[in-house]
C-alpha cells in the first residue's frame, strides 16, 4: 500500500492555507485519511480546519476499541468511520464552549477516508465539496458552495444525520482510491501548451511517477513549473494505491 499526499495554499490565498490533511493507521491493519477544506465566507477558517483534523486525528488515535483493532480486523471501514463520526458530534461542542466559538469559526468540509488493509475495504464519507477517484473514476462533489457543514449539524440526533448522508462510498477490493478538496478544480493557466494536460485527472489519475514517494509532489511542481498551472484555491489530496 502506497500513501502520496500533498497540500498547497492556493493564490487567492495570500496569508493561510485553509485546507488541512490527516494522514495516519490506528492500527496494523486500519488507516485513516481526510481532507478538510475552511469555508472561506467564514471567520479564520484556517483554524477550522485545523482544529476539527487535530480533532479528528485525536478522536481515531483513542477509539475505545483500539486494543481490540490492534487484533482484529472484523470491524468494517464504515463502522470506523461511524464510531470517529460519533465521537466528533460529542466532543466538537465541548471545545467550542470552552474556546467560545461563534459558527462562522467552525465552518469546514470534511472528506474521511478509512481502509481496512486486511480485508480489502475501505468506506469515503464526503461532508462537503470535493472530489473522489475510485479506480480512475473521478467523481465531484459539487453543492453550490452552499454543503451542509458538519457544524450546522452538531445539535442534530447523530444516529439520523449519519444515515441521511448523500455522499457514502463502499469500496470493495479497490486497487487504487484517492480524496481532495474541491481546490483541485481551480487550477489555471495561460501557456498554450497546459492544455494538453488536464490536473484533475494528472493529480488524481495519472499513474506516472508512482514509485516516487512525493509522487502528489512532484506532479504540483510540474504542473507549475512545466505548465504554468497554480490553484486559485488550497488544494489537499490524499491519494492510495494498493
Amino acid at each position: 500500500m502506497k500513501i502520496y499526499t500533498v497540500i498547497r495554499k492556493g493564490e487567492g490565498h495570500p496569508v493561510f492555507c485553509e485546507d488541512f490533511l490527516v494522514t495516519q493507521y490506528v492500527s496494523h491493519s486500519y488507516y485513516i485519511g481526510a481532507v478538510l477544506d475552511g469555508c472561506s465566507a467564514g471567520l479564520h477558517s484556517h483554524f477550522a480546519s485545523s482544529l476539527m483534523g487535530k480533532l479528528i486525528s485525536k478522536i481515531a488515535r483513542n477509539l475505545p476499541y483500539k486494543d481490540f483493532l490492534e487484533n482484529d480486523t472484523q470491524l468494517k471501514s464504515s463502522e470506523i468511520a461511524k464510531e470517529i463520526l460519533r465521537k466528533l458530534f460529542l466532543e466538537f461542542p465541548k471545545l467550542i464552549d470552552i474556546l467560545g466559538l461563534t459558527i462562522a469559526e467552525i465552518l469546514t468540509t470534511i472528506t474521511l477516508l478509512v481502509y481496512n488493509e486486511a480485508r480489502e475495504e475501505a468506506f469515503i464519507i464526503a461532508m462537503g465539496d470535493g472530489f473522489i477517484a475510485i479506480d480512475g473514476e473521478i467523481i465531484e462533489i459539487d453543492q453550490n458552495n452552499a454543503p451542509e457543514y458538519v457544524a450546522y449539524s452538531l445539535h442534530k440526533d447523530f444516529e439520523t444525520w449519519f444515515n441521511n448522508q448523500k455522499y457514502t462510498y463502499e469500496i470493495t477490493k479497490p486497487k487504487e482510491v484517492a480524496i481532495s478538496s474541491d481546490g483541485i478544480s481551480t487550477f489555471r493557466s495561460i501557456k498554450i501548451a497546459s492544455r494538453n494536460i488536464d490536473p484533475i485527472e494528472y493529480l488524481l489519475k495519472d499513474n506516472n511517477l508512482s514509485e516516487n514517494p512525493q509522487m502528489l509532489v512532484r506532479k504540483c511542481n510540474i504542473l507549475g513549473n512545466k505548465y504554468g498551472y497554480k490553484p486559485y484555491d488550497d488544494v489537499s489530496i490524499i491519494r492510495i494505491r494498493f
